[in-house]
């Protein structure tokens, strides 16, 4: 089954989800990058735009991948923000900011998202249409909380969650994991979902919320 599906993700991508130089040259050079990953990037894109994002939050830069797919899509006055406390991936990510053109879009923000996302009003930024959260699972409910903070009515979230792999080692019973099934299905802010996905990266998913 899994050639099957790494067959219908390349094929996907090559009629569908082309890519630049830059994006290429990142898959290129990260083995644990699958051609899953370029469709997973032109998804998030596609939900930026469908959304008319003007301003887009990202947690977890890592190399800048993902941030390239929702900066491309981004109107000639957007702005987005991403955070990334680890030096060697901001760095990265940066280099690869500047050679796609759009470092004048988006800034990476060096400090860890616990200390930063409670001061970014503070700090002059706006409430974002489009948050992304792709970092540390083990701080997704308040990384969950700190982005239903800085959304505003309409704002959309996407939240990576690798549901297999979470049932499998059981953490639908740690507290970390209720919390943050408890935030999606409660707060009176947030309307959610979430979809499992197959491909050449395996059994994935991703939870997707709409603020009132």
């Amino acid at each position: 089954m899994s050639k099957l599906w790494n067959d219908v993700d390349a094929y996907f991508t090559s009629q569908l989800n082309a890519e630049d130089e830059v994006m290429t040259g990142i898959l290129e050079n990260d083995e644990e990058r699958t051609e899953a990953t370029n469709g997973q990037g032109k998804f998030l894109q596609l939900l930026a735009r469908i959304k008319g994002a003007k301003t887009v939050l990202e947690i977890g830069t890592l190399d800048g991948y993902s941030t390239l797919w929702l900066g491309k899509v981004l109107p000639e006055e957007g702005r987005m923000a991403t955070i990334e406390p680890n030096p060697e991936y901001a760095e990265k990510a940066l280099k690869h900011i500047e050679t796609a053109g759009l470092d004048d879009k988006i800034e990476i923000i060096g400090t860890s998202a616990e200390a930063t996302l409670p001061k970014l009003l503070e700090k002059g930024y706006p409430r974002f249409d489009f948050i992304y959260i792709n970092a540390n699972q083990q701080h997704y409910p308040d990384y969950l909380e700190g982005a239903i903070s800085m959304a505003k009515s309409g704002s959309v979230i996407v939240t990576e969650r690798k549901i297999l792999e979470t049932f499998e080692a059981e953490e639908t019973t740690c507290p970390k994991m209720q919390r943050f099934m408890q935030i999606l299905s409660e707060h009176p802010r947030v309307d959610a979902t979430a979809v499992q996905t197959v491909g050449s990266s395996g059994h994935d998913g991703f939870v997707i919320a709409v603020l009132d």
